[in-house]
């Protein structure tokens, strides 16, 4: 007998919904006697992690129901909550994209910002539209938690398709690692004072250090976009002393290799921003030139290091379907929020979440009320409602304003093939029309066969 909500996953065999988030909604208290259907086109990769899903079920008393399709819409009719975690050939075109940039010079990491991020968004959507279309049709009242980057132009298509999403994105965690580095010495923390962040599990693993410490004694409030938020009230846990006057003190005293772009926008802007140097470089046209890049040492994503860990993600799910290994490292990760948001939503909670993607209505007072921003957010059944945050500092509020055009001139860009909008982002991007133009129809032409909304 199942008598919880149905969850889909579309991407369930998919490296960026990740084994934790799996292990996290199987293990919920709340979640327990789910029907489960994980969906996925790669047969093979479904194949596995249904296995492992029933071994789960099995191990933990789930007691869930548990289905696989390759076909969305088989799954799809009464759902309550519909995970998006998809991607097609992301590493191979992300190379492409990064490529493309440095060809006309401009040095950008290529993700979620900056030209390289058209052809990302516009790639997702060929495919997410249609997927977004069928949630509306066939399961009108489900709420989606998406993890597809990047997240804002998701959330704004999601809008768009008139289906209720909220999207999670884990760099606040980022941020409190900045923060931990920072109050090192008030945390007892006297190894490892020659941590920066690298594609490396050594710095991985010194950054876990800080941010759970971090965790422990402080409390952030940030607002602001996704990879572009910022911290506008640090406080300690116990005692609710405002950390922000000690925090400015201390980061004068930082070694500059240290986040060192980080470094520069909280001097100038008077807020600490929270991703780190790696993605708020994407939102800072100034850092494309090789020269910036260079001085900021910007660490772009590994590739190589991503296809391994993502081969290894298969092995030991192939080794714990097989008895190989045991399931204790996919306890619930505190940090994957997959199925806490997924409760909070179901059990009219009104959970707090201390950063969410959702329409801003107010959260920032300075922003458009269309606009898909980055808060604390409290969830219940009928709404994800953004905290107020007041208004961002004007500078901060005017990069942020930028950055909300250039998404929605890209988003609609990729949903509808528009080639005047997306030039128009582009000219917001790189400033220069001959160079805009140039690289529009070269990103369409090198990704011409994701990309059929341009050449209808």
């Amino acid at each position: 007998m199942v008598d919880g909500p149905k969850i889909v996953i579309i991407g369930a065999g998919s490296a960026s919904f990740g084994l934790e988030n799996l292990g996290g909604i199987m293990q919920h208290e709340a979640l327990k006697g789910s029907t489960l259907a994980l969906c996925d086109t790669n047969e093979g990769n479904l194949e596995l992690v249904t296995a492992l899903a029933n071994r789960m079920n099995e191990e933990w008393n789930a007691n869930m129901l548990i289905t696989s399709t390759s076909n969305r819409r088989e799954v799809l009719p009464d759902a309550d909550f519909v995970i998006l975690s998809v991607a097609v050939d992301r590493e191979e075109t992300w190379i492409k994209d990064h490529e493309i940039g440095l060809k006309h010079g401009i040095w950008h990491y290529a993700e979620n910002g900056g030209p390289g991020s058209f052809g990302h968004t516009a790639r997702g959507l060929a495919f997410i539209m249609p997927i977004l279309y069928d949630i509306h049709d066939l399961a009108p009242d489900a709420w989606i938690i998406n993890f597809t980057n990047p997240v804002p132009r998701i959330q704004y298509a999601a809008n768009y398709a008139n289906v209720k999403c909220v999207s999670y994105c884990h760099q606040i965690w980022h941020g409190y690692s900045i923060v931990g580095r920072i109050m090192a010495e008030d945390l007892g923390i006297t190894d490892h004072l020659d941590w920066v962040f690298a594609w490396t599990d050594e710095s991985y693993e010194k950054q876990g250090l800080y941010t759970v410490k971090a965790v422990l004694e402080y409390n952030i409030l940030a607002a602001g976009l996704n990879h572009f938020t910022w911290m506008t009230d640090i406080r300690r846990q116990e005692t609710g002393d405002d950390l922000y006057p000690v925090i400015r003190e201390n980061a004068l005293k930082l070694p500059y290799n240290f986040e060192p772009l980080t470094q520069d926008v909280f001097r100038t802007f008077g807020l600490l921003p929270i991703p780190g140097d790696c993605h708020l470089c994407e939102y800072l046209p100034f850092t494309y030139t090789k020269e910036n890049w260079t001085h900021y040492n910007i660490a772009l994503y590994d590739f190589d290091r991503g296809a391994k860990k993502r081969d290894q993600m298969w092995q030991e799910i192939y080794d714990m379907v097989r008895g190989k290994r045991t399931l204790a490292y996919l306890i619930s990760n505190p940090f994957n929020r997959g199925e806490a948001i997924i409760a909070g939503i179901l059990t009219n909670a009104n959970s707090y979440e201390p950063a969410l993607n959702v329409t801003n209505n107010g959260a920032i007072s300075n922003l458009p009320n269309d606009a898909v921003v980055e808060v604390p957010v409290i969830l219940n059944r009928t709404n994800a409602s953004g905290l107020r945050m007041g208004a961002l500092p004007e500078g901060i509020a005017a990069l942020c304003q930028r950055e909300i055009s250039i998404a929605k001139l890209i988003t609609k860009a990729s949903i509808h093939g528009d080639r005047e909008a997306a030039l128009q982002a582009f000219v917001l991007m790189v400033d220069d029309f001959k160079l805009a133009e140039t690289l529009l129809e070269e990103y369409i032409q090198t990704h011409k066969n994701y990309l059929p909304q341009f050449f209808k």
